[in-house]
C-alpha cells in the first residue's frame, strides 16, 4: 500500500509546486506561460530549453532593469529544476526589491529547502525577518549566511542592525566595519556605522562616519539629517543648520533643529528655533507653532 501512495504524493508535490511557482510569478502587468508552454517574454529566440539557460537570461533582463522578464525566466528555471535554490533564490530578490516581503520569503524558504546552506538566501531571509522583527531567527540566519559566505556584506550590516537592536555596540562596530571592507564605497554602511557610534555616545566616530557617507554620495538625505542630529545635540546648531539645508528647506531645518534641542531639554534654545521657523514660514508652518506650544506646556507657561 505504501508504494500505491508514492504516486499520489509526488503528484500533491509537483501540483503545490507549481501553484508556488504560479503565485511567485503574478505581478500585475506580467503575465504566465501560455498553454503551449510559449510565455510573453520568449522572443525570437523561444523560450530556454534548460534551467542554466533560464537563469542567464534572467540575469541578462536583470542587468537591462528588466525585472518582469527576469523574474519570468528565474521562474522558469525553478520550474525546470525545483531543487535549483540559486533561481528560487533570484526570484525572493526581485520581490523584495519590489518590497513583496510575504512573496521574497516564501522564494527564499522555497531556496532553503533545496539548499539550506545557500548564504543569499539565507541573508535574504535573515534581513526580510529583521523587518518583521522576528529578531531571534533573522540572527540565526544571518549568522548561517556568514558562516557560509564571510564575504556578504549585507549579511554583516543585518547583524550589526541586531547588535545595535541589542544595544551590544562593540559587536555592531564589528559587523559594519566588516560589511565595509568588502563595500568601502556603500554610503548606506557608513551612515549605519555613523548611527551605531551615535548610538555608542562616540560622537566623533559617527560625526566622521556620517561624514564619509555624504561624501560616497552627496545627496544621502540620511547621512546629512543625521550629521545635523549629532551637531544639535552637542548644541553646535549653525553646523546643524547647515547640514540640514542640504536636503530640505529652512523653515524645516530650524523646526528639527528646534525638536532635537526640546527632546534634549534645551527648552529655550528650542523656542528661539521653533520661532524663527514660524517667522520664515508663518502660513505654512504650522508644525513649528504646535512645537513651540509644546516646550511652553513643558516649562509650565500656560
Amino acid at each position: 500500500m505504501a508504494a500505491s501512495r508514492q504516486p499520489t504524493r509526488g503528484l500533491a508535490r509537483t501540483a503545490s509546486l507549481l501553484s508556488l511557482l504560479l503565485g511567485l510569478l503574478l505581478l500585475s502587468g506580467c503575465e504566465t506561460l501560455s498553454p503551449g508552454g510559449e510565455g510573453p517574454f520568449a522572443g525570437a529566440a523561444g523560450m530556454p530549453e534548460t534551467a542554466a539557460e533560464a537563469l542567464s537570461a534572467g540575469d541578462s533582463a536583470l542587468s537591462q532593469g528588466e525585472l518582469d522578464r527576469a523574474l519570468f525566466f528565474y521562474v522558469q528555471a525553478a520550474r525546470m529544476d525545483p531543487e535549483n535554490a540559486e533561481a528560487f533564490t533570484r526570484i525572493g530578490g526581485i520581490h523584495e526589491a519590489r518590497g513583496d516581503r510575504q512573496r521574497a520569503a516564501l522564494a527564499y524558504r522555497q531556496a532553503l529547502q533545496a539548499d539550506a546552506r545557500h548564504a543569499d538566501a539565507l541573508a535574504g531571509l535573515g534581513i526580510l525577518l529583521t523587518r518583521q522583527r522576528d529578531y531571534a531567527e533573522a540572527t540565526e540566519l544571518l549568522r548561517a549566511a556568514v558562516r557560509e559566505d564571510p564575504r556578504l556584506a549585507r549579511a554583516h550590516n543585518g547583524l550589526g542592525v541586531l547588535a545595535d537592536l541589542r544595544r551590544d555596540y562593540p559587536s555592531a562596530k564589528r559587523h559594519y566595519e566588516a560589511a565595509l571592507a568588502l563595500a568601502p564605497s556603500s554610503p548606506m554602511l557608513h551612515n549605519n556605522l555613523g548611527y551605531s557610534r551615535y548610538l555608542a555616545g562616540d560622537n566623533a566616530g559617527a560625526i566622521a562616519a556620517f561624514e564619509k557617507a555624504r561624501e560616497r554620495n552627496p545627496d544621502y538625505r540620511l547621512a546629512w539629517r543625521n550629521l545635523a542630529l549629532v551637531y544639535a545635540r552637542q548644541g553646535r546648531y549653525r553646523d546643524a543648520l547647515q547640514a540640514l539645508g542640504k536636503v530640505q528647506d529652512l523653515p524645516e531645518a530650524y523646526n528639527d533643529v528646534g525638536y532635537i534641542a526640546m527632546v534634549s531639554g534645551r527648552l529655550d534654545d528650542a523656542e528661539s528655533f521653533f520661532d524663527q521657523a514660524l517667522r520664515l514660514s508663518p502660513k505654512h508652518y504650522a508644525l513649528a507653532s504646535d512645537n513651540a506650544e509644546r516646550v511652553r506646556a513643558l516649562r509650565g507657561d500656560r
